[in-house]
């Protein structure tokens, strides 16, 4: 994806026109759009594997649209641990200072936190599922998801883009499919109450949310759910450790392998017994082809905890961007995450820390 051109999927926190100009746009058509070169299949089913392993779907449209391939199939993995899967179809020319957008975009992306600085243009349900047209972009939402349809090709001052996009929406699929669906799954409840909120529930009418009236959240990081392979075997799944309290060492293989090793007698003194749990993620990794997990169980060798290969790092990068948030942690020192049973980290701490602290922030946690 061109930089430059804004798109709904970033849910920009501001109501802005879209500069057409920026993304090249020009009434009656665009001819900064090229064909592009197509992606070739293996970098395609590397994504698709990536995204099977968040445990979320994920859409585009095929390979191809019209004659325009798919150029760009990515996992953005700065996000994390918020989805968000971008599928591109052909290109476009920069010109200018402010970039481009591709002919064709496609954006699956987590709910956002908030409401706060959009606009939208309810519509009558697209493919079974609650559609509306936010911030200048037709959305869609089904299952856990907010799925984006842009087609940049001929929008300029006279048209939106969205009548061509709709008539786009028969081709969507899941990631993988051979074929489009009749209908997208529905919508969870908390999906399409995200929905009402952001467009209204009256097909034709528009919902704007004020940017300043954003409250500032005072509720503790929560971690989110992620699956990931176990060192040994099996998966570890933050799911089977709700309503627990937890320690655990989030790095890579050196920072998790001595963490685990040293909180294991700290963590067993606790009144509560938190389970310990290790997250190892390969920052050098190439995440289009990650290590086997066989090769982290050797550089590990035995530890004394359940730990995971975060592959595609996503869930190991959030409690890494927590930490550093928090301003306790630099990003490349590891983490320990101390989590009480309602899935809130109370505590972030280096690998570092003293004994003392450790052994007090566990004992804490109930």
């Amino acid at each position: 994806m061109r930089t430059g051109c804004p798109i709904v999927a970033a849910m920009a926190a501001s109501v802005v026109a879209i500069s057409l100009s920026a993304c090249g746009a020009a009434p009656g058509g665009d001819s900064s759009f090229r064909a592009g070169s197509a992606l070739p299949q293996r970098e395609v089913d590397s994504v698709i594997a990536q995204v099977r392993a968040t445990g979320k779907p994920a859409y585009y449209l095929g390979t191809t649209v019209d004659d325009l391939p798919l150029t760009v199939l990515d996992l953005v993995e700065e996000d994390a641990p918020t989805l968000q899967v971008e599928a591109d179809y052909g290109s476009c020319q920069p010109s200018g200072d402010g970039g481009c957008a591709d002919p064709v975009v496609v954006s699956t992306s987590d709910r956002p936190p908030d409401v706060f600085g959009t606009h939208c243009l309810r519509l009558e349900p697209q493919l079974g599922v609650p559609a509306g047209v936010v911030m200048g972009e037709l959305t869609l939402v089904t299952g856990e998801v907010v799925v984006t349809v842009s087609d940049m090709r001929g929008r300029d001052d006279h048209d939106d883009g969205i009548r061509s996009a709709l008539a786009l929406l028969p081709r969507l699929r899941a990631l993988g499919e051979t074929g489009p669906p009749t209908a997208l799954p529905l919508p969870s409840k908390a999906s399409a109450a995200w929905m009402d909120e952001v467009c209204g529930t009256r097909p034709g009418g528009e919902v704007s949310h004020d940017p300043d009236s954003q409250p500032v959240p005072t509720v503790p990081d929560h971690v989110p759910d992620f699956t990931v392979e176990r060192l040994g075997g099996g998966t570890l799944s933050w799911a089977d450790y709700r309503g627990k309290t937890v320690v655990i060492a989030v790095g890579t293989v050196a920072q998790v392998s001595a963490a685990v090793v040293r909180l294991r007698p700290l963590v067993a003194k606790a009144p509560s017994h938190p389970t310990l749990l290790g997250l190892v993620t390969d920052p050098t990794g190439d995440k289009f082809n990650p290590r086997p997990v066989k090769d982290i169980e050797r550089e590990a060798g035995p530890l004394p905890a359940a730990v995971g290969y975060a592959a595609v790092p996503m869930s190991a990068v959030w409690f890494l961007d927590a930490a550093a948030d928090s301003g306790g942690t630099p990003l490349d020192s590891g983490t320990i995450a101390f989590v009480d049973r309602a899935g809130d980290v109370v505590e972030f701490a280096q690998p570092s820390t003293p004994e003392a602290p450790l052994s007090e922030w566990a004992r804490a946690l109930g």
